[in-house]
């Protein structure tokens, strides 16, 4: 053949601006087709030419509206920050840091009280054996730890306790009921007692006030404070006395450490630093043991700074 075969006539009802049109195409097709690969024009990478988005290669940022291409896989600090797990555990390493730092700013203010004073000639609202017709209990106040409250102080009224160890009921010489219940701590009376069975360590104290208020002092008699009215026996030698507490109040520790002489059956008063607080607790750290391994405190009583 000597070329390619021209079109058929049209067909009579064809008009002749769409036959004209018919021919341009028909002979272009046959210029493309005459033409080599070699030919062909390098197709335009003009993204503005094309509806089309270009192909994005790499690992999509979201949210930082960039326009450069990742050729390269993503870095191990990529991987880390990108997964979905990085917030939450941020989130909770900041928590734990805030803890943290709030426990070391209590624990900068603690006092550490190493021995009593003499005892003080100011009465304390306790009561001594048998109740407020007798004379008040003695008190010792002991050297304050740094920072402590050195303003005036009134005893806290109304505190109620809550012990996590409380010894069943007794009799006493006479045979009579005898309660070892956590009220006793805060009922003025220093010949009641709270007593648990055993040395007591690591056994806590909840005072609960009867509203927020700044602390400035606490106190406890740490024994039982009571000679026997049948027999003239002495509770206070015969029970294991506390040497050793740790008061939490609000954000304040301090750890009191008293002498277990049982001579003394002063209340022993501290000033710590001042607090604002509606709970305080106190743990048992130390005792000096007594013929009988149960461990009492007869008192506890808190100062408002004022």
């Amino acid at each position: 053949m000597s070329g390619p075969t021209p079109p058929g006539s049209l067909p009579p009802e064809v008009p002749e601006e769409f036959a004209a049109a018919y021919r341009a195409a028909y002979e272009r097709a046959l210029a493309a087709q005459s033409e080599g690969p070699e030919d062909e024009e390098e197709p335009s990478t003009d993204s503005s030419d094309t509806d089309e988005l270009p192909l994005r290669r790499g690992r999509l940022v979201v949210g930082t509206h960039r326009t450069e291409t990742y050729d390269d896989e993503p870095t191990m600090v990529e991987k880390v920050t990108d997964s979905p797990w990085f917030v939450p555990v941020l989130l909770a390493m900041l928590a734990l840091l805030l803890v943290l730092g709030a426990y070391a700013v209590g624990r900068a203010f603690a006092g550490k009280v190493n021995s009593d004073d003499k005892p003080s000639s100011e009465p304390s609202v306790v009561m001594s054996e048998g109740g407020k017709n007798q004379a008040q209990q003695p008190v010792s106040t002991q050297a304050p730890g740094k920072g402590a409250w050195d303003g005036k102080v009134e005893r806290v009224g109304g505190v109620r306790a809550k012990a996590t160890c409380t010894s069943p009921p007794g009799q006493d010489a006479s045979g009579a009921k005898v309660s070892y219940a956590a009220a006793n701590l805060t009922d003025g009376v220093a010949d009641t007692t709270w007593r648990c069975d055993g040395t007591g360590i690591g056994k806590k104290i909840t005072l609960r006030l009867p509203d927020t208020m700044p602390i400035g002092e606490v106190g406890l008699i740490p024994g039982y404070a009571k000679t026997d009215d049948a027999t003239g026996d002495d509770r206070y030698a015969e029970n294991n006395r506390v040497t050793r507490v740790r008061w939490t109040i609000g954000d304040v520790v301090v750890d009191q450490k008293v002498n277990g002489s049982t001579s003394d059956r002063s209340l022993r008063l501290l000033r710590v630093p001042r607090s604002e607080t509606d709970q305080v607790q106190l743990e048992i750290l130390a005792v000096d043991k007594g013929p009988r391994n149960t461990t009492a405190i007869s008192e506890v009583q808190l100062g408002r700074a004022s």
